[in-house]
């Protein structure tokens, strides 16, 4: 799985309905490309379903983790657009309590995880982090 696999997947478990001619203009791949990206994703049990549930193999060769937020003051606008434009952010959610944000990251290695950290600790307005691995997924 590549980059443009992992920016598919992510552009599919936003909508999974998407056409894959609009799915290939914004991975700027033909639409052939992506047609044969998703068989292979299926045939290789990357996708599941296409509700985008990815597959118990996906889940052990992919490292994923959660990422709790805590923004300074400001317009955080910015820094939200910037989060969701990294291709391994995979969910981002805001919450009330003593966090701002929660991320869901998924990246194929550790040393991955420890650039991703680092180039969200360097995002303006972004106060703390606090980050856990997940290690088992029971729902």
């Amino acid at each position: 799985m590549d980059d443009t696999d992992r920016k598919l997947l992510h552009l599919l478990g936003e909508n999974a309905r998407r056409p894959a001619a609009e799915l290939a203009r914004e991975l700027g791949v033909s639409r052939a490309t992506v047609q044969n990206r998703i068989d292979q994703l299926v045939q290789g049990g990357t996708i599941a379903r296409f509700t985008i549930a990815l597959g118990e193999e996906t889940d052990e060769t992919t490292v994923s983790a959660v990422v709790l937020l805590k923004l300074s003051g400001g317009d955080s606008r910015k820094t939200i657009a910037r989060l969701r434009a990294l291709p391994e952010v995979f969910a981002l959610t805001s919450v009330n309590g003593e966090y701002d944000l929660i991320l869901e990251l998924r990246v194929p290695t550790l040393r991955h995880l420890d650039e991703v950290l680092a180039d969200i600790r360097r995002l303006p307005l972004v106060a703390e982090t606090n980050s856990s691995i997940r290690m088992k997924r029971f729902k």
